[in-house]
């Protein structure tokens, strides 16, 4: 746990959900042994490889991809990690998650073609993630799954369009109604370890919703050299070695929820990559942003993910100009910390109960869950769903600068 102003959260745990990892993230297990369970579920999942890839860049940070060639989104997945076995384990998990998301029965376990002004649901439906021009309303027919309330003992409906993703062309035109995306999708060595990690995306999602709208001038940026954390201290200093340019933004909405922005740039592929991070733990946060930040950067020398646009290749998107980090909005890392409310957690359910507390503080609402395996199964995957919480940008963290800064 990283130095910081906490709060007792109970005492130690026994149960598997004792937390018994912290390199970089909080787990159940070491990832060599959730490696040996995913292992389990390639076959099914139709996943045929899992490559590093982490030497086609120059910093050294690990970065790995696996491979479904018969995927109905993406058939390469990136995984990252403070080890080439986490980020081989992440980069597998990623895939196995976006399978079982994808093979969501054609009839939803559910009603079919009812509107949520007729069913007694205990959250808004239209606080749920909305397509752009969306014409969704409390009247609308919508096919309907089961779902867990999130911390209570009970069960509700969500929206099945809420749940499944494809990205198959559909026969025929339909109406824009809910946003279909992979935020809150998520896999873990347990139940609660999935939902919780799939919540903190939801939140970390919230976080950026409207980071493009913030010029770099007025954010609140972390300076490098003053991270304490051995783990992201490593992880800095591989990137400044390589001679890469590193920006630090604190993002952070809630004090509860540290969420940081990590920004790349270098000589030899002058273009700016970002990842973000939001975790109970102030430096596993920044961990994942810097983490993301390398991985969305090797996604692009890579080539080989579905959705990379070829105009990223072109050289007019080119930032020649190595970028500048004002330094009147420099922060140390323990002014940050300063700023923070995080609590310390034995274990992932004990966390996951605080932080669905926490939540549903901000937005009113419950917290949602539709578990998409089964007890029986190696390793758990959820959707996590969360009305209320914002979704913008998706994965991308704009860096805009206003035109007397350019």
């Amino acid at each position: 746990m990283s130095e910081s102003s906490t709060l007792d959260a109970g005492p130690v745990t026994a149960d598997r959900n004792a937390k018994r990892y912290f390199a970089g993230t909080h787990r159940t297990r070491h990832p060599g042994e959730t490696w040996r369970l995913a292992e389990r579920l390639f076959g099914r999942c139709g996943l045929t490889r899992v490559a590093d890839v982490t030497g086609l860049d120059v910093l050294g940070i690990p970065v790995w991809v696996a491979v479904r060639p018969m995927a109905s989104t993406l058939s390469v997945s990136q995984g990252k990690g403070a080890t080439d076995v986490a980020a081989k384990v992440s980069a597998a998990m990623e895939a196995i998650e976006l399978w079982y998301a994808e093979e969501l029965p054609a009839t939803p376990p559910g009603p079919v073609g009812v509107a949520a002004s007729s069913l007694r649901l205990p959250y808004d439906v239209m606080s749920l993630q909305r397509a752009a021009r969306s014409l969704l309303t409390p009247d609308t027919p919508l096919d309907w799954v089961p779902a867990l309330v999130a911390g209570e003992d009970r069960r509700t409906l969500v929206p099945r369009t809420a749940v499944a993703i494809s990205s198959l062309a559909a026969p025929v035109w339909s109406v824009p109604l809910l946003r279909v995306s992979s935020n809150g999708l998520a896999s873990g060595n347990c139940p609660a370890e999935a939902a919780l990690h799939g919540l903190f995306e939801l939140i970390e999602r919230d976080c950026t919703f409207d980071l493009g709208d913030r010029p770099v001038s007025t954010r609140t940026h972390i300076a490098p050299d003053t991270v304490t954390d051995p783990g992201c201290r490593n992880l800095i200093a591989q990137i400044t070695s390589a001679g890469a340019w590193l920006e630090l933004v604190d993002n952070t909405r809630d004090p509860a929820f540290p969420c940081f922005v990590a920004y790349l740039w270098s000589p030899e592929d002058p273009s700016i990559y970002s990842g973000s991070g939001c975790h109970t733990d102030p430096a596993t946060a920044l961990s994942r942003a810097i983490t993301e930040a390398a991985q969305s950067r090797l996604t692009v020398i890579n080539g080989t993910r579905d959705d990379v646009r070829g105009t990223l290749y072109r050289s007019h998107r080119w930032d020649t100009q190595r970028p500048v980090t004002p330094p009147d909005r420099l922060r140390s890392w323990d002014q940050i910390l300063a700023t923070l409310r995080t609590a310390r957690f034995d274990s992932v359910d004990e966390e996951y109960r605080w932080c669905l507390r926490q939540v549903r503080r901000q937005t009113g609402q419950p917290v949602l869950e539709v578990p998409l395996s089964t007890d029986d199964e190696p390793l758990s995957v959820v959707r996590v769903i969360a009305p209320g919480l914002r979704f913008g940008t998706g994965d991308e963290c704009p860096r805009p600068v206003r035109a007397e800064e350019s």
